[in-house]
C-alpha cells in the first residue's frame, strides 16, 4: 500500500512548529530581562570579542536599535555601559541576522 506525504504541509507544520518553539525560549528564557553586553555577546553574538559587537551591530544599527523618546522599541540603552533589553535584542538579531557581516574582523591600529 503506498502512502502519500505531502511535503509542503510537513514543512509548513515543521516551521509552525519551530517558530513556536523559538517564541516559547525566548518568553522562557529573556522576556522581561536585561542583558550586559557581555550577556548580549554571549547569547547571541557568538561570543565575539565586546569591542567586535560593538563596532559592527551597536554602532552601525545605533539609529534603529537605541531605546529612547524617539524609539520606544529600541532594545539598547547607550551610555557609561550598555543595557540590552533581552527579548527585543534577540528578536532582532534574529530578524537581521544576514544585515551583520558576521566574519568581519577589527580593523588593527
Amino acid at each position: 500500500m503506498t502512502t502519500l506525504i505531502n511535503e509542503r504541509e510537513i514543512n509548513k507544520l515543521l516551521e509552525e512548529q519551530l517558530q513556536d518553539t523559538i517564541s516559547n525560549f525566548i518568553k522562557s528564557n529573556v522576556e522581561g530581562r536585561t542583558w550586559s553586553i557581555m550577556e548580549f555577546k554571549k547569547a547571541c553574538c557568538f561570543n565575539r570579542d565586546r569591542r567586535w559587537v560593538v563596532y559592527f551591530i551597536l554602532k552601525p544599527f545605533r539609529n534603529e536599535i537605541e531605546y529612547g523618546k524617539n524609539n520606544l522599541n529600541g532594545w539598547c540603552i547607550y551610555g557609561k555601559s550598555y543595557q540590552i533589553r533581552a527579548s527585543l535584542a534577540a528578536r532582532w538579531i534574529e530578524k537581521n541576522f544576514t544585515r551583520i557581516d558576521w566574519d568581519a574582523e577589527l580593523p588593527t591600529k
